[in-house]
């Protein structure tokens, strides 16, 4: 998209006409649609111009698709291509709870070692300034040289996030989803919908604390849009990552059972989302859940495959990564290659992050300060891949793995968004977690999810 900066086009995520013409111009080129002659045709109209960018808008919409991928967004036609899943071992009961207790403290953490350079550090500059203070690679929180630094370098929001000035969690889009997910599935359990969702959104969210996709969506809730219209309706952001950093929960409350997990997570990100923005929020939550029973990162990232349509261009990303991986490559040529296939692609696109959060899981082999490291040099959406990097970590080692130099600032303890919970415990968050976990495997039932090959036994 030449007519346009790099720069510019990432802060162009709102609803007004220009950014819904320039963000659907792009997704239909990532999608392999037919936009000859639309970015001209973009070029040419001022912001202004309303009628005109809606024009545009419209017409990418309408775009004729080409050789695509997979594409499709309902369960029905989802699980139709999806194998039978595997049986996994049993989750051990003498170390579940301090898993779950591991995995609710890693993507604290995770979000937490991230959010510092949100929105944008590009990768070498990022490993530049890591280098200058001796943090590189990063297996701690962000080091800050002093405020004039942070004002120079362009930090987001760095009071309370940076080594040693770290009290308590600070509030973030990426813990809010996963504390309101564990009030659904308290509420719902396994007979959670995406009405339940869309509701609670609206009870509990304040809309400005939305981004991208979510925004969309809650806009459209508001207008009353019909349901099944809600995350497709004057919404480019459907393939970006807000589905996928809101599925962690279903894997802490699914442990050993991707296939439930996935399930669950397409009737959340189905309000929001369509197509890979599904898929990765489904493969997210499949591969949390695997966390708890797999030996390491390879399987864990096989099983969550496993959980994705095989023809889709998520499912072509995490395979090329694997394959990388087993080639021999190291994590910086393998990210170099990811750059290049995805150079001018949005930074908070699923694609591009779920290549990158499968490289830092693979290349962190199984150490929790590495592999949350990695996913924040990456200089994509640094804190919601750590996050869920952080999950699965966690949920591998258990609390008492984690290093005590990533726990202890969190003081047990993070402020929300959510309507009803401003400041949250994650030992206790931990706690009716574990409670959630045992009804759910109690009371799932088939139809819930018709992939199921058998009763769940925790």
């Amino acid at each position: 998209m030449e007519w346009i900066s790099a720069v510019e086009r990432d802060q162009v995520m709102g609803q007004e006409p220009y950014a819904l013409a320039v963000n659907e111009v792009a997704q239909a080129r990532w999608s392999g649609r037919d936009i000859a002659g639309l970015p001209e045709r973009l070029a040419a109209l001022a912001r202004s111009d309303a009628e005109g960018l809606l024009g545009v808008y419209a017409a990418a919409v309408a775009a004729p698709a080409g050789d695509v991928a997979f594409e499709a967004s309902d369960w029905a036609e989802i699980q139709g291509v999806l194998p039978r899943p595997r049986h996994l071992p049993a989750v051990d009961p003498a170390r579940f709870a301090g898993q779950v207790e591991g995995a609710w403290l890693g993507r604290a953490i995770g979000n937490m070692m991230g959010k510092p350079v949100e929105k944008g550090w590009e990768r070498h500059r990022l490993k530049a300034y890591l280098e200058d203070l001796g943090a590189y690679p990063l297996r701690d929180y962000v080091p800050l040289a002093d405020e004039d630094a942070a004002a120079q370098l362009g930090f987001q929001s760095w009071k309370g996030l940076t080594r040693g000035r770290i009290a308590g969690g600070v509030r973030d889009d990426d813990l809010d989803y996963t504390v309101l997910g564990l009030l659904l599935l308290e509420k719902h359990g396994a007979r959670l919908t995406t009405d339940d969702v869309a509701r609670e959104w609206l009870r509990r969210f304040p809309v400005y604390q939305l981004y991208t996709a979510e925004r969309a969506a809650y806009q459209n809730l508001v207008r009353e849009v019909p349901l099944d219209e809600v995350g497709s309706h004057h919404n480019p952001y459907r393939e970006w990552i807000g589905a996928q950093i809101r599925a962690d929960v279903y894997g802490y409350c699914c442990p050993g059972r991707p296939d439930r997990a996935a399930a669950l997570a397409h009737r959340d990100a189905r309000l929001s989302h369509r197509s890979n923005g599904i898929y990765g929020a489904m493969w997210a939550a499949a591969l949390v859940s695997a966390a708890f029973v797999t030996t390491g990162a390879e399987e864990s990232v096989e099983v969550a495959l496993e959980q994705v349509p095989a023809g889709s261009q998520l499912a072509a990303e995490v395979s090329l990564v694997l394959h990388q991986y087993r080639s021999g490559l190291d994590w910086e040529e393998c990210m170099d290659s990811l750059d290049r296939r995805w150079a001018g692609l949005s930074w908070v696109h699923v694609l591009n992050n779920t290549g990158a959060l499968t490289a830092a899981l693979l290349w962190g082999r199984g150490d929790v300060a590495t592999t949350v490291g990695l996913a924040v040099q990456t200089g994509l959406d640094t804190d919601s891949i750590a996050a869920t990097a952080g999950s699965w970590a966690g949920a591998q080692v258990g609390r008492d793995g984690l290093p005590p130099n990533l726990v202890d600032p969190l003081e047990d303890r993070t402020a929300t968004a959510v309507f009803g919970h401003p400041v949250v415990r994650f030992s206790e968050l931990a706690e009716r977690t574990v409670a959630v976990a045992q009804t759910m495997a109690a009371d799932w039932k088939e139809e819930s999810c018709p992939r199921d090959p058998e009763t769940f036994s925790a």
